[in-house]
């Protein structure tokens, strides 16, 4: 699946930052932090746009919703379009997987957790989540234990009230547990992002 790419193209970087906007927003969302949480230029920055157009509305879904919850064949497909997509990224580039951190917020974020979690999922250098929770979706088998000591930043609203706060916390007790790296960070907000977060987020991307 061809995807509507925003990029953030650094001369010299040999690392790559795939970021995943939430539902509703667009590839422009996340990209506009690039300059606040890579201020060195380490990584070209890439930020495709999700393939579902929302109607009356200029932002998109990855993946169909229910009032349960996710759709899960559509959930699956948007994993599989994204890790094809960051695939080839990777070939073009000339850069592996172990050299990517990716991140997401919201249904980006359950997507980010997705692609690093599942069965036979390529080693990341990091997974950057955004006020999310551990993907539970049927036919997404995980393995939490086969990446441990990769590092993780998991940042939660804790007045959010969409993914509320001990879901997000829930998945970083879990990563910890299966031996990941992980940073965890409450905030005073809802379902959002601030400025305080994406500072933290600097301090992370700068060691990972």
């Amino acid at each position: 699946m061809s995807l509507t790419t925003y990029r953030i193209d650094r001369d010299g970087a040999d690392r790559l930052l795939f970021l995943l906007h939430g539902w509703s927003a667009e590839q422009h969302h996340l990209a506009a932090y690039v300059p606040l949480v890579d201020p060195d230029e380490q990584f070209s920055a890439i930020c495709p746009r999700a393939p579902h157009d929302l109607p009356d509305s200029d932002g998109a879904s990855w993946y169909d919703r229910t009032p349960d919850g996710p759709d899960a064949g559509s959930f699956l497909a948007a994993v599989d379009a994204v890790d094809g997509f960051i695939g080839a990224e990777c070939d073009a580039a000339g850069i592996p997987r172990g050299r990517c951190v990716i991140g997401g917020f919201s249904q980006g974020g359950f997507l980010a957790l997705a692609l690093a979690l599942r069965q036979g999922a390529p080693r990341y250098s990091g997974v950057w989540a955004m006020c999310c929770a551990l993907p539970s979706i049927d036919g997404l088998e995980l393995d939490l234990s086969a990446a441990a000591g990769t590092p993780a930043l998991v940042q939660v609203g804790e007045r959010d009230a969409i993914i509320t706060p001990d879901r997000g916390h829930a998945a970083a007790a879990a990563l910890r547990d299966a031996g990941w790296n992980v940073t965890e960070a409450g905030y005073d907000m809802a379902h959002s992002q601030t400025i305080e977060m994406m500072i933290a987020a600097r301090s992370w991307l700068a060691l990972t």
